[in-house]
């Protein structure tokens, strides 16, 4: 998703996790630059860069995680700067293949009032069970993991919620980090909602949920759609396949 010459991101790593003392810079524009491929019917890629408000609705389309990150595919884990629209990688549903990808970039010390991605998560191997034994991995604000419970099904018809991965962050196994260099960030869609399988963990693939038209006028409306070079229309993102909910509405539903 980057043109030859162009200057590739810092990776994450673990020394640049600290915060550098300092107040934090304002952003002086509320704009971000977004990146996207996506795979057209006809089997081609087209690339698109846009300059979009740093508001959540468009932050989400690239801020589930960072760059480095594995997915598992059918011929072993890829990185996700790696990936290509057409590349095919495993789901809860067996191998799909990559309909979009999305970028962006995170930026230190700028804090803005709508803005999202002001914090990442690093989350460290083993965080959810003994069995997981994976690396740690970084994920940004829009990430949301798979939480299956059999008492679900009888309360809200599905064995499955996503939930936001930001709201198990405990400074243990979930760890809020602000890197000190910049770190480009990705999401990834799918012909139909599903998990992605990141480590030992279901990750939603990226979907922007319902009541976008209230939320943005006609104007960025097309904006938003022009990220989207395979889709005529918003109603092309289809149904999402389970419930978003959050962490305290699954203790409540699990009985906790």
């Amino acid at each position: 998703m980057y043109n030859a010459g162009t200057p590739r991101p810092l990776r994450v790593s673990q020394e640049s996790f600290a915060r550098p003392v300092g107040r934090p810079r304002r952003a002086v524009s509320l704009m971000r630059r977004y990146e996207a491929a996506a795979l057209l019917p006809d089997l081609s890629v087209q690339h698109v860069t846009r300059t979009a408000p740093a508001h959540p609705i468009f932050e989400e389309t690239a801020a589930g995680f960072a760059r480095g990150t594995l997915l598992q595919t059918p011929s072993g884990p890829v990185a996700v700067e790696d990936l290509l629209p057409g590349d095919y990688v495993e789901t809860s549903d067996g191998a799909e293949p990559v309909l979009w990808i999305g970028s962006t970039t995170y930026v230190p010390r700028v804090e803005d009032s709508e803005s999202i991605l002001t914090t990442l998560y690093r989350v460290t191997g083993g965080a959810f069970g003994p069995d997981q034994h994976g690396p740690d991995m970084v994920f940004g604000p829009a990430a949301r993991f798979r939480v299956r419970r059999d008492k679900f099904r009888e309360t809200i018809g599905h064995d499955s919620v996503f939930v936001p991965l930001a709201d198990y962050a405990d400074g243990d196994r979930v760890i809020p980090v602000q890197p000190g260099g910049s770190v480009q960030m990705y999401h990834v869609a799918l012909r139909e909602h599903k998990s992605l399988r990141i480590g030992d963990f279901e990750i939603e693939s990226y979907h922007p949920g319902p009541g976008l038209r209230r939320e943005l006028g006609p104007a960025l409306m097309e904006t938003f759609l022009s990220l989207f070079p395979n889709l005529s229309a918003i109603e092309d993102f289809g149904e999402l396949s389970c419930p978003r909910t959050s962490r305290e509405a699954v203790l409540r539903l699990a009985g906790h």
